[in-house]
Parts: C-alpha cells; sequence; structure tokens
C-alpha cells in the first residue's frame, strides 16, 4: 500500500525551519521507516542509515560507503510527502555535495536494474567532477520529471506498488537493445562530424557506453546461471508486466502534451514567434533536460543557433534570468551563442560563428573573440543610441591597435603573440569580406 511519494516543490516549500532543526534519533527513525514502511532493510542497512540521517547531512565519506542496492533504498527516505500532500519532515535531509547526484539519480534509469547498477559502477569508476556528472546522468537516464513520477505512482494499483514497481525514465524497453542502438548512433555521429571537439565528446560517450555493455553483461551473468540465460530473455524485471508499461506509455503521452503545451507558453512570453514546427519540436526536445551539449549544439545551422539563442538565459521585466530558459553549456557553446546576435551585421555575426566554431580551446576562442567584444562594446557606448557599426571600420581599427601594442612591446614573446593576432584578424576579415559578397 503506498503511504508516501516524491514531494512537489509547493509541498517542500510549505516545511517549517523548526519541524527540522532536531537530530534525526534512533526512535524517530524506526518511527520514520514504519510510516514510510520501506521493505528490505537488514538491520545492517537501518543502522548506517539512520548514522548517516542523524543531522541531517550526508557527507562524502558517509555517502561513499553506499552500494547501489544500498543508495536504491535510501532514495526511497529522502524528500517525501503523505499521500495528503503533507511534507514529511524527517525525510529532509541535504548533501555536502552535489557531486552524489548522479549517483542518486541511477535508480531511477529503467526497470531493469542490472542495467542501472551498471551505469552506477562506471560512474564511480569514472570518479566525475560536478558538471560532468550531471551531464552524465543527463545522457543516460534523462531527468525524472516529478510530476510524471507522481502521476505514474499515484495511478498504480496497491499490488503493482507494494510489489516495489516505481517510475523509471525507461520502463518495458529492452536495455541491451537499447545499448545496441545508442552506440550506432553515436558511431554514425563520430562518422559525419567534422568539429574535433565533437568528435572527442562522442569518443568519450561511445567509451563510456561499451564499459557499460560490458558491465551490464558481466551483471546479469553473475546474477542468472547458464540455464537461467539461456532461457530467459534480457527484458526487464516481470513486475513491470503490460498494465504497467500500458500506464507508463500513458503518462508519457500526457506529459508530452503538457510539455508542448507550456513550451509554447514559454515562446509565448519571450516573444518568440519565428522558429517552424520542425524547430519548435527539435529545441523542445534538446532543452528538456535543461543543458545544450556539444553534439546537439554540432547538430544546429547557424540560424537554427541564432534562434534557440532566444531561449537561453533570458530574463524577465525586472532583470531576474527567467527558471524556464537557465540552460546549462560550456564555455564554448557560450561564445557560440554570442556570436549569433553580437553585432547587427548579420555577415558579421556568421563569420565569426564559424570561426569560432573551428577554434577547440577555450583561450584560444577567448583570446580571438574579446579584444573584438571589447571594441564592438567601446563603440556603442560612444552613441546615446545603438547603431550599425561599419564592421570592416571596426576590425581595421582593432588592427591597428594590435599594430601599436606590437611597435611598444619590448619582449620578442609578446611581438610575435601581436604578429599572430594581426594575422589572425586580417584572415577574419577577408573571410568576412568573402561572405558579404
Amino acid at each position: 500500500m503506498q503511504v508516501s511519494r516524491i514531494a512537489t516543490k509547493e509541498e517542500f516549500g510549505r516545511l517549517r525551519i523548526d519541524a527540522v532543526k532536531d537530530p534525526i534519533s534512533g526512535s524517530m527513525f524506526d518511527d520514520l521507516i514504519d510510516t514510510l514502511q520501506i521493505d528490505g532493510l537488514s538491520n545492517e542497512d537501518k543502522t548506517l542509515f539512520q548514522s548517516i540521517v542523524l543531522d541531517r547531512k550526508v557527507t562524502q565519506e558517509e555517502f561513499d560507503k553506499l552500494s547501489y542496492e544500498q543508495i536504491s533504498k535510501f532514495t526511497q527516505m529522502l524528500n517525501r510527502s503523505d499521500m495528503n500532500g503533507n511534507f514529511i519532515p524527517d525525510t529532509f535531509v541535504i548533501f555536502e555535495d552535489l557531486k552524489m547526484a548522479p549517483y542518486l539519480a541511477t535508480p531511477s534509469i529503467s526497470d531493469d536494474e542490472n542495467y542501472n547498477k551498471a551505469v552506477f559502477n562506471v560512474l564511480k569508476n569514472l570518479n566525475l567532477p560536478q558538471e560532468e556528472g550531471l551531464s552524465f546522468i543527463n545522457e543516460f537516464s534523462s531527468i525524472v520529471d516529478n510530476e510524471d513520477k507522481i502521476a505514474f505512482e499515484n495511478r498504480l494499483s496497491s499490488n503493482a506498488y507494494d510489489a516495489g514497481v516505481r517510475y523509471k525514465t525507461y520502463i518495458g524497453q529492452d536495455m541491451q537493445e537499447f545499448l545496441k542502438s545508442r552506440l550506432s548512433e553515436l558511431k554514425e555521429g563520430l562518422n559525419s562530424t567534422s568539429d574535433e571537439v565533437v568528435k572527442k565528446d562522442y569518443e568519450r560517450l561511445i567509451n563510456i557506453y561499451t564499459q557499460i555493455d560490458m558491465q551490464y553483461n558481466a551483471i546479469k551473468i553473475k546474477n542468472t546461471s547458464e540455464m537461467e540465460q539461456y532461457t530467459r530473455n534480457t527484458k526487464p524485471n516481470p513486475i513491470y508486466n503490460n498494465e504497467v508499461v500500458q500506464l507508463y506509455k500513458d503518462i508519457e503521452k500526457d506529459a508530452d502534451i503538457r510539455e508542448k503545451k507550456e513550451f509554447e507558453q514559454l515562446l509565448e512570453m519571450l516573444d518568440v514567434d519565428n522558429l517552424s514546427k520542425a524547430e519548435k519540436e527539435l529545441f523542445r526536445e534538446i532543452l528538456e533536460d535543461r543543458e545544450l551539449s556539444n553534439i546537439e549544439m554540432d547538430s544546429l545551422s547557424y540560424e537554427q543557433m541564432q534562434k534557440i539563442s532566444q531561449l537561453i538565459s533570458q530574463k524577465d521585466s525586472n532583470g531576474n534570468l527567467m527558471s524556464e530558459t537557465s540552460i546549462r553549456h560550456n564555455s564554448r557553446i557560450s561564445a557560440l551563442l554570442y556570436t549569433t546576435s553580437a553585432t547587427k551585421d548579420d555577415d558579421f555575426n556568421r563569420a565569426l560563428f564559424d570561426t569560432v566554431k573551428q577554434m577547440e580551446d577555450i583561450q584560444d576562442i577567448n583570446n580571438f573573440l574579446l579584444p573584438l567584444k571589447n571594441y564592438i562594446n567601446e563603440k556603442l557606448k560612444e552613441y546615446a543610441l545603438s547603431i550599425e557599426l561599419d564592421m570592416n571600420k571596426v576590425l581595421d581599427e582593432v588592427i591597428a591597435r594590435f599594430e601599436e601594442y606590437h611597435d611598444k612591446s619590448l619582449d620578442d614573446k609578446s611581438k610575435e603573440y601581436y604578429v599572430n593576432a594581426i594575422k589572425q584578424y586580417e584572415e577574419f576579415q577577408e573571410y568576412y569580406n568573402e561572405l558579404k559578397k
């Protein structure tokens, strides 16, 4: 029987500070386990979990003690509400480091526990920094939407819930086939891109998925006998039966309709009306995980990058960042987004975009882009109104400024830097004028 579920932001927002000021004592912890009715907790698990949540904070050292199986159980104790929508205070626990988030997400990837554990093991071996870890879990499981999770688990039968059915990103899929298909897509993408940075991302993902595939098969072999491997296919856990799979499909269909409506509302709010139907769907899919990756960026034309920039890091009328447009992306993508609207001269912007896209190192990008950016800003500040600058004149003046720096420089290393910079801007100006023709 379902007695609790993941809390919504609204329910969490109603939490009183004084309700979570005291440590979670042994008796409080026992009451919490009874309230949540978490099955399968050994005495060892109870002792470990209680020691971790005692001070309502999970340290990295404490977190490192947890196995995949323990994390699967531990996540059932965090940020829960009862079925009446009341937040359960003793499920409020903070984490010392956001690096832990990807590990906590692994049990929610699929209904195939062998696959989830394989991803967990590979993630642990990689020991990624925070940003890369979050990108990792976006790639391997997407983000579990709490609204979908609540809708799914609330509509489960008591028998299904008691049997252990929970919302996952992938339900009813053969994860062996998923791995095969994803690896094929990545290899095709690697062969089709000319961007060296993107190639490295493809190669990295291919390597990680290959590791997951090896781990997955090793875990399956370990967990089942040779006869079971021969007679049993790799379909997901039997408790995720046809009824559960159909419910999942219904929830996903409802979510897709809701997300399309919310995306249309965002476009209206931002006054964006220059997207085709295909672009709306493409951008919605790209941005649904709140991240724009190198691989996703590589699939977009200059015109599409120009358009999608309208949906990223936008501010409201009070100058505050709109949460719906808070999209994670790296410094190189940030530079590319900037180039699409750097000036009122579209040929110049396109030349900037093409030039920056050929660069791999962010330091090289900054060395090229920042002097231009700063000089353009200087020129615009000279006028009360924004005007369309003569970009050939701007480039001539930037080159002249670097020539002056060169002539005043006393050491050979600095002179060499300025010579190379001047040559780079001259080549860029030549390319820009070719585009203008």
